[in-house]
C-alpha cells in the first residue's frame, strides 16, 4: 500500500490539500473556543464565519491542489464580497486594479489550467492508474477505464461527483482511495466482486455501503480513507 502511494504523482499535492483542510478545521475549533471565551467579538465573528470567507478558504484549497484558475477567482470574489462586512473598508478604490488583474489571469489560464477545469472530460482512459476528481461548487460524472487501478483522490466541496469504476480492475494488494466531502457528496460504482474497506471519519455526515457482494476477490482491496463533514457518499454496485 505504501509503495502504491509513493508512486502516485498526485500524492504530494493531495496531502497538501488534506493538510490545509485539517488546518482549517482546527482553526475553526480554536476560533469557536475563543468566541465562547469572549476573546473574539461578534463583529469579528460576523466577518470570519461568512460565505465570502468560505469562498476564500475554498480558493486557497484550490491553490494547494494547483487549480490556480478557480482558486484565484474564488479568492477574488470572496474578497470583493467580504469588504462589505468590514467597517471602514471601501473596495471601490480597488475595483479597476482587480479588473486588470483578472484580465491578465484570464489570458494566462484561458488555454491552460482554467480551460481544463471548465472542460473536463467525462470519460477517462489510458495508463494513469490513479484517479483524481475535484468538484467545488459544481459536479462531475466520469467513467474510468484502467486495467490496474492503484488508488487516487476524490474531493467534493459544495459539489458532487459520480465515478463509474465498473470497467476498472484493481492492482494486487491494498489500493487507497482518499476522499474528502465537505457539504458535498460522491457516488462510487464498483464491481460487485471488489473487496472494499471503508475508513472514513464522519462529522455530521456519512458514507453508505449499498453493495451486494458476489464472489469477492480478497487478494485485491480498495481502501477508502478520508473525512465527511456535513456531506457523504454512497458505494454501489450493479
Amino acid at each position: 500500500m505504501e509503495n502504491n502511494l509513493n508512486r502516485n504523482p498526485l500524492n504530494r499535492t493531495w496531502h497538501l490539500e488534506t493538510t490545509l483542510v485539517g488546518l482549517v478545521i482546527i482553526a475553526f475549533g480554536l476560533l469557536y473556543m475563543l468566541r465562547n471565551m469572549g476573546v473574539v467579538n461578534d463583529a469579528a465573528w460576523h466577518v470570519i464565519f461568512s460565505w465570502p470567507s468560505l469562498l476564500i478558504v475554498v480558493g486557497l484549497i484550490n491553490f494547494a491542489g494547483k487549480h490556480y484558475g478557480w482558486g484565484t477567482i474564488l479568492v477574488v470574489v470572496g474578497l470583493i464580497f467580504l469588504q462589505g462586512r468590514i467597517e471602514g473598508f471601501n473596495m471601490l478604490g480597488f475595483f479597476w486594479p482587480v479588473v486588470i488583474i483578472l484580465v491578465g489571469l484570464a489570458v494566462i489560464f484561458s488555454h491552460t489550467t482554467l480551460l481544463r477545469s471548465l472542460k473536463r472530460e467525462r470519460v477517462i482512459s489510458g495508463s494513469d492508474d490513479f484517479i483524481e476528481d475535484v468538484a467545488v461548487f459544481g459536479g462531475s460524472e466520469r467513467v474510468i477505464h484502467t486495467p490496474s487501478m492503484r488508488g487516487g483522490k476524490v474531493i467534493a466541496i459544495f459539489g458532487g461527483s459520480k465515478l463509474d469504476l465498473t470497467q476498472c480492475q484493481l492492482s494486487e494488494g491494498d489500493n487507497v482511495l482518499e476522499m474528502v466531502t465537505i457539504f458535498g457528496g460522491s457516488t462510487l460504482l464498483v464491481p460487485s466482486d471488489w473487496n472494499v474497506k471503508m475508513e472514513v471519519f464522519n462529522i455530521f455526515g456519512g458514507f453508505a455501503d449499498k453493495r451486494r457482494n458476489i464472489n469477492v476477490d480478497y487478494n485485491k482491496t480498495l481502501v477508502i480513507k478520508g473525512v465527511a463533514i456535513f456531506g457523504g457518499g454512497e458505494l454501489k454496485s450493479y
